[in-house]
């Protein structure tokens, strides 16, 4: 399921962003392009950051933005951006944060799978790494696709 939903329209490389705020809105952007959520989504995963702090960074180098399904989801959707820079979200040990997931889910399990691939890929650090030293959208989702096949 993974592999259906990061493709050339949701996978993009940044050189940085000027905080994680808009490194969360950077990444965002391929989802409300392709109108698999709406604006408020992404306000509301701010909005969750702001409020509750940098919970969002899963694993060092690693952050994953998301929100609740009524916050304005259209459809099951993932994004990956890959910072060259990368950004502080105030995580400690975790910072600083190369990659950047937006998760959008449609309800309370759709996206169990879709989480248990990417853990799977996340865990592969090799992978990871030739993902942040990538400097081609193709050749980030073929390493994807190399470690879920």
């Amino acid at each position: 399921m993974l592999l259906d939903l990061l493709n050339e329209e949701t996978v993009k490389i940044y050189s940085g962003a000027k905080d994680w705020e808009d490194a969360g809105r950077i990444a965002g952007q391929p989802l409300l392009d392709n109108e698999m959520v709406e604006d408020r989504y992404i306000d509301a995963m701010i909005d969750s950051v702001k409020k509750y702090g940098p919970y969002i960074v899963i694993a060092p180098g690693i952050a994953l933005f998301h929100a609740r399904p009524e916050d304005g989801v259209k459809t099951m959707c993932i994004s990956l951006a890959v910072f060259k820079k990368g950004i502080i979200f105030n995580a400690q040990k975790n910072d600083p944060v190369k990659l950047v997931f937006v998760l959008g889910a449609i309800d309370s399990e759709s996206h169990l799978q879709v989480l248990s691939e990417a853990m799977l890929l996340l865990q592969d650090s090799s992978a990871v790494n030739s993902i942040i030293a990538s400097n081609d959208e193709s050749e980030i989702i073929r390493i994807i696709k190399n470690v879920l096949a």
